[in-house]
């Protein structure tokens, strides 16, 4: 009997675990069955001949225990989803002892709000879906621009950029490449000669071979210049737009990714939120849109290239950033205005490591077989290679073009650069200027690389190409522009500052262009963008009164400017009198923004330092 008092004492547990796994044994129900099984004095209960009736009762007292165990577990149940009432007050109601019950376990907490927005852990990639509508509303952007007309529309007898990258497709694609940059017969150096390194003839070459497939006429040898017509038009609009989404978008969307994996604007919820923004910031760029997709240029094969570059260097993968900021230089010879950050950059980390002479090694390999291999069909020969980098370097043209906001435009109206003094020294004192302005940045970079420091180092580096350099054009400051998108969500003010008067410095050429339509949409669009809930417009550094008002007065000063421009006409004697003051306007606040951010960038080592002290206390 005692063996069948042991079985049915767990199966009466066995059941109460069943029903509520947290629930501990009712005492009451274990005296209860205790009694049945024993006797009034505790002994087992002898087999007698009444055996089934004890049997009876011993299962109906089991039974008995069971459900009360069942309902004990219900009410213990339903009292956690009340919120309130418990087994034990029950109990205490009925004015029956109870056992201390366990305290139910507490659910896991629910995610932070910011992981509605962010719904990654690692890696942080954000979600597709969002990604994909910021990148279409981009490319909507972008076709509505090119609807619109582009340089140089039905202005004999050059035209403009139009005619310029219509023409390298003809000359790349019924020409050898030995003369695509020799004066011939069958190419004029005067029309429109190609100035660019090789694999911009190389992109020329295939875009040809797309327009020949379709519209022959387009870019016959000879006789298709200016050649004007809605289906070319439409053509080339579709190359740049297939350019911008094979080699730019990829890109950003690479940088974004690697942007917030990495850390480099923080880490936790704070540091991960606003990627959206960023994303925008990137891909929505005022100045880059209407240059490439309305004026009509490809700088969003070079700045793709480039952007690519900074993300492989961020994500460690400094090989590839080598090999693609190699092709960026060999589409664009201005993509040459980052290469001191990236140099100082790279160099600052091998210098950090076991090997350094090993992985300066590596990356120079890289970096020559790029050059190498885009430059192959020119190094069968000395000459060959030499008139390809004449055509690359056209100091006859003169220290600067038009109105540009730079350092020797804008002085030209007290010194004279271009009558005083012969191009060899104004080269001289070009290339002395660069290196003065770009060296802080770049010594920071060597003695203490880090990915913020990156960044800004990246817009030192350009800002003081564009403003110190030789030949400098105004689409230039697409240049600064690039790292100044990046830095958005750092640097808010900075950001937007920078675009405005970028944005500004090229009024004159989107008037000539007949684009002020798409620079007022274009403009109303980032400044909607920019004060966004999600932005990060009202974060950054607090702006002092005073140089509030300052800033106040440049951005009336610019605002009145677009309006003279276009109502009055200005004194015969000074015919660019508002495209002279545009560039000071602007000239001015690029020296502002030089200045912070190189004060900025210096800043990191003792931010860094301090930082450092702290963990050694």
């Amino acid at each position: 009997m005692q063996g069948r008092a042991a079985r049915l004492k767990r199966r009466r547990r066995n059941l109460v675990r069943e029903d509520s796994p947290s629930l501990a044994p009712d005492p009451a129900a274990v005296a209860l069955e205790e009694d049945a099984l024993s006797g009034a004095g505790g002994a087992p209960v002898e087999p007698r001949s009444g055996g089934c009736a004890a049997r009876q009762a011993v299962d109906a007292s089991v039974r008995a225990a069971a459900a009360a165990s069942a309902r004990a577990a219900c009410e213990d149940s339903s009292a956690g989803r009340l919120g309130g009432v418990g087994l034990a007050d029950f109990a205490n109601n009925q004015g029956e002892p109870m056992a201390k019950t366990k305290k139910p376990r507490s659910s896991a907490p629910d995610p932070p709000a910011g992981a509605a927005h962010l719904p990654w852990h690692h890696p942080p990639a954000p979600p597709v879906s969002t990604a994909l509508l910021i990148s279409l509303a981009a490319l909507l952007l972008r076709v509505l621009v090119s609807v619109g007309p582009y340089s140089g529309q039905g202005v004999a007898p050059k035209f403009g950029d139009y005619e310029a990258q219509r023409h390298w497709m003809e000359l790349t694609l019924h020409l050898p490449s030995s003369d695509w940059y020799r004066n011939t017969s069958a190419n004029d150096l005067a029309y429109w000669g190609l100035d660019y390194p090789p694999l911009s003839a190389y992109q020329s070459r295939l875009h040809g071979l797309l327009l020949n497939a379709s519209l022959p006429d387009a870019v016959a040898l000879r006789s298709s210049r200016g050649f004007e017509s809605p289906e070319s038009k439409l053509l080339m609009r579709w190359t740049v737009l297939s350019s911008d989404l094979m080699v730019f978008f990829p890109a950003a969307l690479w940088f974004v990714w690697v942007y917030f994996k990495c850390g480099v604007g923080g880490t936790g919820e704070e540091g991960m939120s606003g990627w959206t923004w960023l994303l925008a910031s990137c891909l929505i760029n005022p100045c880059l849109v209407l240059i490439d997709h309305g004026h009509f240029q490809y700088n969003c094969i070079s700045l793709g290239l480039t952007l690519g570059a900074i993300a492989g260097v961020l994500s460690g993968n400094e090989l590839v950033a080598a090999a693609l900021f190699s092709l960026s230089i060999n589409h664009k010879q201005m993509s040459l205005y980052f290469a001191p950050a990236f140099f100082g950059h790279l160099l600052g980390k091998c210098i950090k490591r076991k090997y350094p002479i090993v992985e300066v090694m590596k990356l120079g390999f890289v970096v020559l077989g790029t050059f190498a291999l885009v430059w192959w069909p020119f190094l069968h020969s000395y000459e060959a290679a030499m008139q390809v980098i004449s055509r690359l370097a056209p100091f006859e043209r003169g220290i600067y073009e038009d109105y540009v906001a730079n350092f020797w435009c804008s002085t030209s109206v007290l010194i004279k650069w271009k009558r005083l003094f012969a191009i060899k020294l104004l080269k001289l004192m070009s290339l002395s200027a660069t290196i003065l302005a770009f060296l802080p940045s770049l010594v920071q970079q060597v003695r203490s690389p880090s990915n913020l420091g990156f960044l800004y180092s990246l817009l030192n580096s350009s800002i003081s190409f564009y403003l110190f350099s030789y030949q400098v054009h105004e689409k230039s400051i697409l240049l600064p522009l690039l790292p100044a998108s990046l830095l958005a969500l750092q640097e808010p003010h900075l950001y937007g500052w920078l675009m405005y008067f970028g944005l500004f410095s090229m009024y004159p050429l989107i008037c000539r262009d007949h684009l002020l339509l798409q620079y007022i949409a274009v403009l109303g669009l980032f400044v909607l963008i920019y004060y966004s809930p999600g932005g990060s417009s009202k974060k950054g550094v607090s702006i002092p009164s005073g140089a509030k008002a300052v800033l106040s007065l440049a951005l009336l000063c610019s605002l009145l400017l677009k309006v003279l421009y276009l109502q009055i006409e200005p004194p015969k004697r000074y015919p660019f009198l508002f495209d002279a003051l545009i560039m000071f306007i602007c000239f001015s606040q690029f020296v502002i923004l030089t200045l912070y951010t190189n004060y900025k960038q210096w800043m990191l080592n003792s931010h860094s330092r301090s930082v450092g002290r702290k963990k050694d206390l």
